[in-house]
């Protein structure tokens, strides 16, 4: 059973790349439902590793693919797929599908999301000082649902980080002053800027 379950992942796989592969896509008869890639499933095994090994332009084309299938937005991916896409949206070949999952990704439903597009905000944008970013930033670190009972959630940390390099001196004073807001938040803006 194992074997068979198996070899279908690897044929999916295989279905997918050829479905990424095979231009243009406008006219391919292979579509997502015939290889059962879902974006609102969760991935696969195999669908996971193929998607983490897909060149820029390829993850592009999947982008505009999806989006022709009525898969407009981050949100309307599965939690395990946000994640994927922004892990992904760290290169500055994939400007202009990244910037628009990046910041809806920090106005996600679940905190790991949120979180984790601190993260690639952050290593995305470092050294830039992007006015769009820190302002983003601002908007997620006082979003009530990365606090709970009066305490800052690890996603506020995340935030902080994600300020720090970005860096300049507006994004610096803005991390700063939201840091003020809890003494936890404060302590690891301290932390971070000792170092």
């Amino acid at each position: 059973m194992a074997t068979r379950k198996g070899t279908k992942e690897l044929l999916r796989a295989l279905l997918i790349f050829i479905a990424i592969e095979s231009p243009p896509w406008g006219v391919s008869p292979c579509h997502a439902a015939e290889v059962g890639f879902e974006p609102k499933s969760t991935p696969t095994k195999a669908e996971w590793q193929h998607f983490h090994k897909m060149s820029d332009a390829q993850l592009a084309k999947l982008w505009s693919y999806q989006t022709g299938r009525g898969h407009k937005s981050l949100s309307d991916w599965s939690w395990q797929w946000r994640m994927g896409w922004l892990q992904r949206c760290v290169t500055q070949s994939l400007g202009v599908i990244c910037q628009p999952i990046l910041l809806t990704g920090l106005k996600d439903d679940a905190m790991v999301v949120r979180a984790e597009a601190a993260t690639r905000i952050g290593d995305r944008f470092a050294g830039k000082s992007s006015p769009t970013m820190i302002d983003a930033m601002t908007a997620a670190y006082k979003d009530p649902r990365n606090t709970r009972n009066g305490s800052p959630l690890f996603v506020c940390d995340r935030i902080l980080e994600a300020l720090r390099k970005i860096g300049g001196k507006r994004a610096s004073s803005v991390a700063a002053r939201l840091a003020k807001a809890y003494p936890e938040t404060k302590e690891y803006w301290a932390k971070i800027n000792r170092h």
